[in-house]
């Protein structure tokens, strides 16, 4: 178990880690980044070592792996740890890897994050949500469960 903050150089995706009830929990930005600065420390390829030098790290993307969907379901299958988060998405955008990799083998590794207030409105999320082409036992675990066994809520 880590009991503090990884060390990681900065080339890594690493933006954050916090502490949460004693565990480690990284919550890296993943993808192409919005802002026109360069988006190379948010390759997801970085996750790979980083999982790899830190095995009992839960690590958390977040911010979508655009254009890198394909590779994030790949190391989320790779490592036990790893994670995704829907932030900076309206759910009518949310990735058709990701939403097929949560209905087969990812269910307990796809986590809801919303993108409000900073570029959605709960209107806008709330009117898409019922969109997303989850499977029935998805729901829950991507609104809540997930989020409370990955954080120890």
């Amino acid at each position: 178990m880590v009991t503090g903050p990884a060390s990681v150089s900065s080339s890594s995706a690493l933006s954050a880690t916090v502490i949460i009830r004693g565990m480690a929990q990284a919550a890296p930005k993943a993808g192409i980044a919005g802002p026109r600065v360069p988006s190379a420390c948010q390759d997801v390829m970085h996750l790979d070592q980083v999982c790899y030098d830190f095995p009992e790290l839960t690590i958390v993307m977040r911010h979508g792996a655009e254009p890198w969907q394909q590779l994030a379901v790949k190391l989320m299958l790779k490592w036990p740890g790893l994670h995704y988060m829907t932030s900076a998405f309206a759910p009518k955008h949310y990735p058709g890897e990701i939403i097929d990799y949560a209905n087969t083998r990812g269910a307990e590794k796809i986590l809801y994050a919303g993108y409000f207030p900073m570029g959605l409105t709960l209107e806008r999320i709330f009117t898409d949500m019922p969109k997303v082409a989850f499977r029935d036992h998805v729901w829950p675990l991507f609104l809540r469960d997930n989020a409370m066994r990955i954080f120890k809520l």
